[in-house]
């Protein structure tokens, strides 16, 4: 590992053994084990949350995940971390993995995805206690999409009262971790059609509610935010990540934590046998140790 500067923001490089980088292919083939459990928050099939627990009595901390998939109802919804389960409860991490409405399903979009995401984790709040879950030791992890709205998610309670996204902050995690994400919607705004369809941006993100729901335009929360990136990810390229740092350190005058991982792409850092997924799996227990 080596430390450099980058348009003046403190970067961690990790380089893992060279390797290609993981194919999308690749990522739908991996085998993906059930839940411990799954609960409901709604009504729709995607309103739902896997929960996946470790052996042993807890309390346990959590990983909060959530998924990717360009905000859209034609890639797959929470199954498509299950994968993640296994690698995390060995390891004594209980996974909160939730599911949310996308852009184009019924009800999703600009306000339900958010509000979605927002009921998932006050679930999880009030689980806690029938799970032997510790609400002191969380982190949200969020994949692609997933990073946008778990960056959002910890700046929710800053949000106007009379938007219908405002919510009391029932939850404080210890860290963000955004893989791939998006915090600033309204520079990557033009890509979204491109990449993830037509119709996706305009229902997640209208161009009068941006301050809503760009995470960017919002006051930041105070939790320390990771920023991962695969320096050969082709959806979300490392400059993404840096557009959102440099955003916060103008309003701020910090930045979030940069992390650039070599030899990656948009799926290593979600797949468990590729290198980068161990500097992942670093990330999230370093959050979640005793203090």
């Amino acid at each position: 590992m080596k430390r450099c500067a980058i348009l003046g923001l403190a970067v961690l490089a990790v380089a893992p053994a060279s390797a290609d980088p993981v194919e999308l292919s690749a990522f739908r083939d991996l085998p993906r084990p059930a839940p411990t459990l799954q609960l409901t928050y709604g009504e729709a099939p995607s309103q739902g949350i896997d929960v996946f627990l470790p052996a042993g009595p807890g309390p346990h901390p959590v990983a909060v995940l959530i998924h990717g998939g360009c905000w859209s109802a034609a890639a797959a919804g929470r199954e498509q971390m299950r994968h993640l389960g296994p690698e995390l409860t060995r390891r004594g991490i209980a996974v909160w993995s939730i599911g949310y409405r996308r852009a184009n399903e019924a009800g999703g979009g600009y306000p339900g995805t958010y509000q979605d995401v927002g009921a998932a984790l006050d679930r999880l709040v009030d689980a806690a206690g029938a799970h032997h879950l510790d609400l002191s030791r969380v982190v949200l992890v969020g994949h692609s999409a997933g990073g946008h709205l778990a960056l959002w998610a910890v700046s929710r309670g800053a949000l106007p009262a009379e938007s219908p996204l405002y919510a009391t902050t029932r939850l404080v995690p210890r860290a963000v971790i955004s893989l791939g994400g998006v915090g600033d919607l309204t520079s990557f705004a033009r890509f979204v059609p491109v990449l993830c369809g037509p119709g996706i941006v305009e229902r997640l993100a209208p161009a009068d509610k941006l301050s809503e729901v760009s995470p960017a335009s919002l006051p930041p929360s105070g939790v320390p935010i990771v920023l991962v990136s695969g320096v050969f990810d082709r959806l979300t390229p490392p400059w993404v990540a840096h557009d959102y740092a440099r955003r916060l350190r103008e309003k701020t005058g910090t930045a979030p934590r940069l992390v650039n991982v070599s030899d990656a792409g948009h799926f290593d850092l979600v797949t468990p046998s590729a290198p980068a997924w161990q500097a992942v799996r670093n990330l999230v227990e370093a959050s979640l140790e005793h203090r």
